[in-house]
């Protein structure tokens, strides 16, 4: 109820209402693949499909870590007046950015369908599956900041500026193979370039590689999950007193 009512009032008095979530993403589409698409779709396939695909990937990430980071800190009216859990808070900001992220995802699929691109229902599946692990890295990033935030409120302004420096580090407009082979492993340590350019390889390629690149990632989110859990069980003690 939280993350619906939150999304309710994003677009509550605009004139466009809930279509801003779709004219967002897609706006920002339209003017990169403009200036970058006769760069790239010579040389990769469906380069404006791969490219719309990796910003609605992109935006629910930075639109997800946003809101968690932020997200006691916007409930605090509530959070000081009802006892309930406070990680219900964390967990709606997830669900927020989610909605948003599954209407776009109908963007991506009409458009597969229309361009003729040979996708098989496992495919999808798969692809579903690194959207998920996308939920999972969002998740938790915001239980591990959530809390700080309430500490060091300036972390949403170098949050940002973060973002930004992410989405061009991020195989997004580009495709990894044009960066230098050196610099290519350290671009993996951002974990949406992972995600990104395997959600590619399966809906665009037709094939996962590396099951030991998968299971080492798997390992790591599943650490980050559980000490951003233990993080912000210890840290959520002194929430209210900061708030």
């Amino acid at each position: 109820m939280l993350a619906k009512t939150d999304f309710q009032l994003r677009y509550q008095g605009s004139i466009l209402g809930f279509v801003w979530a779709l004219l967002k993403p897609l706006l920002l589409f339209l003017i990169l693949n403009l200036v970058f698409s006769h760069l790239f779709a010579g040389d990769v396939p469906f380069y404006s499909l791969q490219l719309l695909m990796g910003i609605l990937m992109w935006n629910f990430f930075a639109e997800g870590s946003m809101l968690g980071l932020t997200s006691l800190m916007s409930k605090s009216h509530i959070l000081t007046k009802i006892a309930f859990p406070r990680i219900v808070v964390v967990f709606a900001s997830v669900f927020q950015s989610l909605m948003t992220f599954v209407i776009n995802l109908g963007i991506l699929l009409i458009a597969l369908l229309l361009m003729g691109v040979p996708v098989g229902w496992g495919q999808i599946l798969i692809f579903l599956g690194y959207c998920f692990l996308v939920m999972l890295v969002v998740l938790a990033f915001s239980l591990m900041t959530a809390p700080l935030y309430l500490r060091f409120r300036d972390l949403n302004q170098i949050w940002e500026v973060f973002l930004t420096a992410g989405f061009y580090a991020t195989p997004v407009i580009y495709p990894l193979s044009v960066m230098p082979s050196w610099l290519q492993p350290w671009l993996y340590l951002n974990p949406m370039t992972f995600l990104i350019e395997h959600a590619k390889g399966i809906l665009f390629l037709g094939g996962v590689s590396r099951l030991d690149h998968h299971l080492i990632y798997l390992g790591v989110l599943i650490c980050a999950l559980l000490l951003g859990w233990f993080t912000f069980k210890k840290s959520q003690i002194r929430a209210i007193e900061l708030l």
